[in-house]
Formats: structure tokens, C-alpha cells, sequence
């Protein structure tokens, strides 16, 4: 396992299940489109209005400064969350030995942002119903993982 993680070469040999590359690539896409309304880049909406809406952020209440900065955190965010993803559809086309690794990178990466919020409650405005999406994005990634450190069958490989 710490071989598929860890490979000593980074090719484009990918030795896990198949559908492990197709939910990274709809896990990517997810979150890329998360990635481009935090930046702002949405021609839909801003990211003022993702911050409100969809996080729940009450800036109304933020003092003008305030608001700008929340807003500003957002958009930086986003860029590294862009990274990350650029990082990831990288290796899904070229180098499919760095999957389970990113698959990794982006649990801890998810998991982390998720324990700091829960850490570090704030004022939300009130939600007539809430999907939990972090919940299903973690378990969607540990189940990406587990395909990407599997052996298919008939596969004889001790990598």
C-alpha cells in the first residue's frame, strides 16, 4: 500500500480500479467549480454572494472592512483550492501513479478545513435544510482511495 501512495516512479501506470480515475475527475470537477465561485469567476454570481448563500456567511451583519476581508480570505482560498485541482486533473491524464496520493492530499486537505470550521464555530444564517456535502465529499474520497489502493482482478501486481 505504501508503494501505491508512495510510487517510485510517477507514470502514467495506474493499478488501481478504473472507476477510482472517474470519481477523482467528477470529485475534481466539483470542486473546481467550488474553486472559480470563491475566486469570484462565477458570471452568475459573486463571490460576495456565494459567501452569503451558499456558506451561510451573514456579511450583512460585517462591517463594510469586514466584509472585504471575509470576501478577500474567500478568493485566496479559492486560488490554493484551484491548485490543487489543476494538481489533481494534471495527474488523472499524465501521471495515474499519483492518484491514490492526491486522493490523500485531498482528504487531508478536506478533512483539515472541516475540523478547523468545526473547531471554530461561527454565526450562520439559518438553513431550511442542509445537505451535508462535506460529509459526502469525504466519503466519496475514501471511497476513490480504496479504489486507487485496490488490485483489480486478475491483475497480478505487488506494487
Amino acid at each position: 500500500m505504501f508503494g501505491r501512495i508512495f510510487p517510485k516512479r510517477l507514470d502514467n501506470e495506474y493499478r488501481g480500479y478504473k472507476l477510482g480515475i472517474w470519481l477523482l475527475l467528477l470529485l475534481l470537477l466539483f470542486k473546481t467549480s467550488i474553486s472559480v465561485n470563491a475566486l469570484g469567476w462565477n458570471p452568475m454570481m459573486s463571490n460576495h454572494e456565494v459567501l452569503q448563500r451558499a456558506d451561510r456567511i451573514p456579511l450583512d451583519t460585517f462591517g463594510a472592512d469586514a466584509a472585504k476581508a471575509a470576501v478577500l480570505l474567500f478568493a485566496v482560498w479559492g486560488v490554493t483550492h484551484l491548485v490543487l485541482n489543476v494538481l489533481g486533473f494534471i495527474a488523472a491524464i499524465r501521471y495515474r501513479a499519483m492518484i491514490p496520493l492526491l486522493y490523500l492530499l485531498l482528504l487531508a486537505d478536506h478533512i483539515g478545513r472541516k475540523a478547523i470550521v468545526d473547531m471554530n464555530p461561527i454565526a450562520r444564517t439559518p438553513a431550511a435544510f442542509e445537505i451535508p456535502v462535506n460529509l459526502i465529499v469525504i466519503a466519496l474520497l475514501l471511497i476513490g482511495l480504496g479504489l486507487s489502493l485496490a488490485t483489480p482482478r486478475g491483475r497480478e501486481d505487488g506494487a
